[in-house]
C-alpha cells in the first residue's frame, strides 16, 4: 500500500526553521537556527534538528531556498521521529504540511504553487 500521494525531491541547501504551537497560539519566535531538509514534497518534508517533538504537536515552519529571497511560511504537523545514525543532529523528523485552500489553519494556494514551482519536472 502506497504511504505518500506527492512525489519527494532533495533541493540542496534548502533549510528550515519553526516555531511550535502552544495550546492556544504559536510562540511568537522562530528556532534560532536553521535546520537542512533531506527532502520534500508538496505534502510535507523531512528533516534534521536537535529537538525531539511530539508526533502529533503542530509547527509552522519556513523554509529557506538558496536563490529565493522570501521564506515562506507553512503550516504543519509532526509525524514521525526518529535518531539520526549520524552525529551532526540528533534526530530525523517527518512533517505533513496542512491541506491547501482559504479556510482557518490550510496553507494558502500561493504555498502551494510555491512548492510545485520547486519540484523537479514541474517548475518554470
Amino acid at each position: 500500500m502506497k504511504k505518500r500521494n506527492c512525489k519527494r525531491f532533495n533541493i540542496p541547501g534548502v533549510t528550515l526553521y519553526f516555531r511550535e504551537k502552544t495550546f492556544f497560539f504559536f510562540s511568537g519566535k522562530y528556532s534560532a537556527d536553521y535546520f537542512p531538509v533531506i527532502n520534500l514534497s508538496k505534502g510535507g518534508a523531512k528533516f534534521l534538528c536537535h529537538q525531539r517533538f511530539s508526533p502529533g504537536s503542530r509547527i509552522t515552519i519556513k523554509l529557506d531556498v538558496p536563490g529565493m529571497d522570501q521564506a515562506h511560511e507553512i503550516l504543519a504537523s509532526i509525524k514521525w521521529i526518529s535518531k539520526n545514525p549520524e552525529q551532526s543532529y540528533r534526530y530525523q523528523t517527518g512533517i505533513s504540511f496542512n491541506s491547501y485552500g482559504k479556510r482557518k489553519n490550510e496553507n494558502s494556494m500561493e504555498v502551494f504553487s510555491f512548492l510545485e514551482a520547486l519540484e523537479p519536472g514541474t517548475g518554470e
